[in-house]
């Protein structure tokens, strides 16, 4: 990517009358520029036209809030329904492929990192060492703009053609319980995966009645002691967390997690009294009995085979967007290695390594490219706007940040109204106080029976999710996390209405009605 002075304000004509699709997440331009770059990148494995055209981004204090043209949204979608009528069944599965020597190579990368001591290379030697990693890393993150460009840009046609058939068939009932079936999940997440795997541990804890009660009876520091008195049960332990240390990274924190916290967890677990065993089959076989259902439902109202392959891709790439997710959060953990090692080189500190682009990190060591200084990058910690147009870019700090903001995305929702739509991701109904999510560190303050509502959920979310008693966001998509994780919890769950953080505020009471789509206010705080 190429940096533009001036780009902004040459195509401000242009922004201003844009539609964009909105996404909010934890998060720095280090991390994100990654992503967003691969989205942009024309590429043959993509097919023409699979590459988005522009970005808008604001970066605040790690938060991020990430705006994709809806014009490159239709298009990509509108590549895969065309391909849904003409090409046979598997069109995801087949396109996945073409990425998995990539995946390979990312894994293999990482775990060559670990053998390496960054400290003792050379300037010259460390910049090759980072360069290599990211570039390994962008080569499987490529696919990027087919899953996000589908997922965003086909759940409102997938749903009217759904019920264009369910009408033809006269079915008014349970057309949100029918959609949300059809696209349910059929492969385990990786927030699952991670949970069965500790649940596991906790099993064998919980049968082994003399570590039970060390467990029962003492705190976190006495446990990782005595637990090593107990080799299966302790080695048990060690697997899991060398398997999942970085599952609670997102696209700014590296969260190493240790033994201890797992021994925590576990605690909680135990304390809880929960059927152990119960939990792990039934978390174990959601997506086998997820795919049961939708074939059963799919024969049943006799499916066109458009619809049945759109539905094919939907849980293809819900997969691949997990995959995608599991990937990046584990290299969160060694990208973050290589920005500390060279922001003490160059008087950076970490935040503000994380505030420059790839380019502009290659930049610190030889001077080429844009640099851009420690106070800059400070600033951009605090408020900075960025685009992406093509292969290039521009980011802004400060007022001309604000003021470009404000012109592009001027406030003009009204709140004043008492129920709004969405679309249906999971059904049910439930009745809560509303609390709003900005960022993964405002999860903690959604209690039991509330409803969260935030623009957009990510897995590190989870801990506030299974609190809640409904989820309801601005945006998603048949495959967003939002989706994915209420039906699997089995609460009530609205998606892309467009306007919930602006239209309600923490302490409403309000209802959610996932079978319809529907919020209701029924008490303003």
């Amino acid at each position: 990517m190429i940096y533009k002075k001036g780009l902004i304000k040459s195509q401000l004509a242009i922004l201003k009358e844009k539609e964009w699709y909105h996404q909010r997440f934890d998060g720095c331009p280090g991390l994100m520029f990654l992503i967003g770059q691969m989205e942009l990148k024309p590429e043959k494995r993509k097919g023409p036209g699979g590459e988005f055209v522009r970005h808008l981004v604001i970066y605040s204090q790690n938060r991020v809030d990430w705006y994709m043209d809806l014009d490159d949204l239709k298009r990509i979608s509108g590549i895969f329904i065309k391909k849904s009528s003409r090409e046979p069944y598997g069109i995801g599965q087949r396109l996945m492929k073409k990425w998995d020597k990539d995946k390979k190579a990312l894994a293999n990368k990482c775990q060559t990192i670990d053998k390496i001591d960054l400290s003792k290379l050379s300037d010259d030697s460390l910049k090759a060492t980072y360069r290599d990693f990211v570039q390994t890393y962008l080569s499987w993150t490529t696919m990027s703009s087919l899953i996000d460009g589908f997922a965003l840009g086909s759940d409102q046609f997938i749903q009217n053609e759904l019920k264009k058939i369910l009408d033809n068939k006269k079915i008014d009932r349970g057309q949100g319980i029918i959609f949300s079936t059809l696209t349910a999940p059929v492969n385990q997440s990786f927030i699952n995966e991670a949970e069965i795997s500790l649940l596991k541990v906790a099993a064998k804890i919980s049968k082994n009645i003399k570590l039970k009660k060390i467990f029962e009876k003492n705190n976190s520091k006495i446990i990782a002691k005595q637990i090593k008195d107990y080799p299966k049960e302790y080695q048990a332990l060690i697997n899991h967390q060398q398997q999942y240390f970085w599952s609670k990274n997102n696209y700014v924190d590296a969260n190493v997690l240790s033994t201890a916290h797992f021994i925590k967890e576990i605690k909680g677990l135990l304390k809880s009294k929960i059927n152990i065993d119960q939990q792990i089959v039934r978390i174990s076989n959601t997506p086998k009995h997820n795919q049961i259902s939708k074939q059963k439902l799919s024969k049943e109202l006799s499916l066109p085979k458009y619809l049945i392959n759109l539905i094919e891709i939907s849980e293809t790439f819900t997969y691949w967007q997990d995959e995608r997710k599991r990937y990046t959060f584990w290299a969160t953990h060694y990208y973050s290695i290589f920005l500390k090692e060279i922001g003490q080189r160059f008087g950076y500190a970490l935040n503000e390594m994380k505030y420059l682009l790839f380019e502009e990190v290659l930049a610190l060591f030889d001077c080429r490219g844009h640099y851009v200084s420690p106070l800059e990058a400070k600033q951009r910690i605090d408020f900075c706007f960025h685009y992406d147009y093509k292969n290039s870019y521009e980011t802004l700090s400060g007022l001309a940040a604000r003021k470009f903001q404000k012109i592009i995305f001027p406030s003009n929702v009204k709140k004043d109204i008492n129920d709004f739509r969405g679309l249906s991701a999971s059904s049910g109904k439930a009745k809560g106080t509303v609390r709003i999510v900005k960022s993964v560190h405002e999860v903690n303050k959604v209690k039991s029976g509330d409803i969260l509502v935030a623009v957009m959920t990510r897995p590190d979310y989870i801990v506030g999710i299974k609190k809640a008693a409904a989820i309801v966001t601005n945006e998603g998509g048949v495959t967003c996390h939002a989706a994915i994780v209420a039906r699997e919890l089995g609460i009530p769950c609205v998606i892309a209405t467009k306007i919930a953080t602006e239209v309600l505020k923490d302490g409403d009471l309000v209802e959610v009605n996932g079978n319809h789509g529907v919020v209701t206010i029924l008490k303003r705080k």
